[in-house]
């Protein structure tokens, strides 16, 4: 609880500056600034999001895949009972395997035959044409999983116990490839210490992905256990009772139920761009992706990607699969570099004003209110001190999905994303000739979450003080948005940025959850800092066992800052451990 001594409020007409006097009675709580609900209407998403993780497990339908005894070790048949009774203890829906299974429609089979067919066709018309990017063959004896008309019910997911043959893994038996999540129990990996850098648990994660056809690989032993998706981390555990049930409610279960979801053109509206690179607004920003380049490939931050072609599918039916999981992308990259434009800044006004203005909209019950298409918030940023902005529009000038994050071809690398009034927009470049390769980074909506709490931020930095750093930034320059696969060391935050995040469920990259965790984080220790009158610059967006996002003025300046200070950040789990995690992570 905070209580205001004096609060000398800034009148537009006077342009004074708003300053508190602050006495702590009790700590601050990490709460959003605004309500789930506005969240949602800002990024535009509709769907019922579920935050915590017990709403997250209470929500969660799995089943566990038949296995024989005899074929799965020791260590990994008792994990596997282990997961049972703690899921059961969390509420999870856990549904025997026979009543998970649904007798699919014909019209379904015939539906994901011709898809198979229609692939091929494309294949051959690859072949032809002599095309860089040619399609694989659809081996006609993979038309016999068609056949299987008993699969698993869309919405439930499905622990795997062991090895299993082509043909028969569960992934073979799903509804839906993207709607039922499998988790792969295995034994230890021979090769892989505890000491493994992240390049080792990278690729041995994603060649267990591939080979097993799974969405989440558990490698266990009697006395670790490690937990392996597509965020690209590697958190190891212990095998005690509390850790399990810490890691299961908190790290697996979030990412089951919010799991990978890319983004499709379908989320989009399409906008034909002229070529990015020759645009003369934005060379400027052009080059600071080029100029940054080298600083970020010498750092190591940003791995190299991976093509699916060169994963180790079983068949190409599973490699077809796989690209559907990932939107038809060719490849894997990991992290972003975005520059947000410069943003013009919405005026921000009293809440009595707003009052007399909109009094109609208004609802009591609400912290937001439409006019018309235009959705205006309404900001308590400090006890009895409300604030009416409208949510100012933002465009993101980002990079493509799969491209080499540090040595960009500009021609062909550049995209703009843009939200307005909770719609996306994705802006492709004139000369793209072919969108089979041109994709969106999975974090857009996490991109995007960030740029306008930036604005939103800058926005009332302005109204309390016109001469701001931060909202003089956004306004005129605009901000680099940033994202790799570690965090910063506590004893490096530079200063004026604030760390947030690190008590969140650990969900995967691409859900909403992450995006609204994105946003409403970003607010929330926006006005503890505000609260606490000190000086906001940017923030840094920890996720729990997937990365880090930090605003900064440009990609240049983050980059020379990342030079200069070489402890400050590195690839994988190990600083992570240096904040109070509260679990029983050991790695």
């Amino acid at each position: 609880m905070i209580r205001l001594r004096s609060i000398c409020t800034r009148r537009f007409d006077t342009l004074q500056s708003v300053f508190f006097v602050v006495e702590y009675t009790t700590q601050i709580t990490a709460t959003f600034m605004i309500s789930q609900e506005a969240l949602q209407k800002i990024l535009g998403i509709e769907e019922k999001i579920h935050m915590t993780a017990e709403e997250m497990a209470d929500k969660l339908n799995i089943t566990f895949f038949p296995y024989h005894e005899d074929k799965v070790s020791e260590d990994v048949r008792l994990f596997g009972k282990k997961l049972h009774d703690v899921l059961k203890k969390f509420n999870a829906n856990i549904v025997p395997f026979d009543q998970a299974l649904e007798i699919v429609p014909v019209r379904y089979m015939i539906k994901r035959g011709g898809r198979i067919l229609m692939h091929n066709i494309l294949a051959l018309c690859d072949r032809i044409m002599r095309s860089r990017d040619a399609r694989h063959f659809i081996h006609a004896r993979t038309f016999g999983n068609l056949l299987k008309r008993r699969r698993i019910k869309k919405g439930i997911s499905v622990v795997a116990l062991g090895e299993n043959k082509a043909g028969a893994l569960p992934m073979d038996f799903t509804s839906s490839f993207t709607e039922s999540t499998v988790i792969t129990v295995l034994d230890w990996p021979a090769e892989l210490s505890e000491e493994a850098e992240f390049h080792h648990h990278f690729d041995t994660a994603i060649r267990l992905f591939a080979y097993h056809m799974t969405d989440i690989v558990i490698a266990v032993r009697k006395d670790r256990w490690l937990l392996y998706n597509f965020n690209a981390a590697h958190p190891i555990y212990t095998m005690s009772d509390r850790d399990i049930e810490w890691a299961i409610l908190h790290s697996l279960i979030p990412k089951i139920v919010a799991p990978i979801r890319p983004l499709t053109f379908s989320h989009f509206t399409i906008e034909k761009e002229p070529t990015l690179y020759t645009h003369t607004d934005l060379q400027p920003f052009v080059q600071d992706f080029i100029d940054s380049g080298p600083f970020f490939e010498e750092r190591g931050l940003y791995p190299k990607g991976r093509s699916i072609d060169d994963l180790p599918f079983r068949n190409n039916f599973y490699r077809w699969i796989g690209k559907i999981h990932l939107d038809q992308r060719s490849g894997m990259s990991y992290g972003f570099l975005a520059l947000q434009l410069p943003n013009a800044l919405p005026r921000v006004i009293s809440f009595s004003e707003a009052k007399e203005k909109y009094g109609r909209y208004i609802s009591d019950e609400k912290d937001y209110f439409f006019i018309q298409r235009r959705l205006f918030l309404i900001v308590e940023l400090s006890p009895g001190e409300k604030v009416v902005l409208l949510v100012p529009s933002v465009t993101v000038l980002s990079q493509r999905s799969g491209c080499n994050k540090t040595a960009i071809q500009p021609e062909t690398d550049l995209l703009t994303l843009g939200l307005r009034d909770g719609e996306m927009f994705l802006g492709i470049p004139k000369g793209i000739k072919t969108l089979r390769t041109f994709r969106p980074s999975f974090d857009t909506r996490v991109i995007l979450a960030h740029a306008v709490g930036n604005a939103i931020i800058a926005a009332l930095l302005k109204y309390c003080n016109p001469s701001d750093p931060f909202s003089k930034q956004a306004e005129e320059k605009g901000v680099a948005i940033a994202h790799w696969h570690g965090y910063f060391h506590p004893k490096h935050v530079p200063k004026g940025w604030r760390t947030h995040g690190l008590s969140r469920p650990h969900v995967s990259c691409s859900s909403p959850q992450s995006a609204l965790f994105a946003i409403g984080g970003k607010l929330e220790t926006f006005r503890h800092a505000f609260i606490m009158g000190e000086q906001y610059l940017g923030d840094i967006h920890i996720e729990p066992h997937h990365g880090t996002n930090i605003t900064f003025p440009s990609l240049r300046a983050l980059a020379e800052f990342l030079q200069k200070n070489q402890a400050a950040t590195r690839l994988g789990d190990s600083y992570l451990k240096l904040y109070t995690m509260g679990d029983g992570t050991i790695s």
